[in-house]
C-alpha cells in the first residue's frame, strides 16, 4: 500500500507499507522416514517494512503540464 501526500512548502510524502505472509500461512513441518531421517522446519515469518520517502527542494521545471514547449514551438 503506497500513499502520497502533498505538504506544499514542506515537499512531498510517499509511505509505502508492504506485509509478507500476513496470515502466517508459510509454516512447513515435513519429516521424511528413508535411508536417513530427514527433518525440515520451516516457521512462517510475518514481515512489515515500512519506507518513507521525503522529498523537498524540488526543482520546479518550465516543462512540465499540459503545452509544455508551446512557446518554445511557436518561436520556431
Amino acid at each position: 500500500m503506497q500513499h502520497d501526500f502533498n505538504l506544499h512548502r514542506l515537499g512531498s510524502l510517499t509511505v509505502d507499507l508492504r506485509c509478507v505472509d500476513i496470515f502466517n500461512s508459510n509454516d512447513t513441518n515435513a519429516t521424511i522416514f528413508g535411508y536417513r531421517d530427514l527433518t525440515s522446519h520451516n516457521t512462517g515469518r510475518r514481515t512489515f517494512m515500512l519506507d518513507l520517502t521525503w522529498k523537498f527542494n524540488e526543482a520546479r521545471s518550465k516543462y512540465r503540464g499540459s503545452g509544455a514547449g508551446d512557446k518554445q514551438k511557436a518561436r520556431m
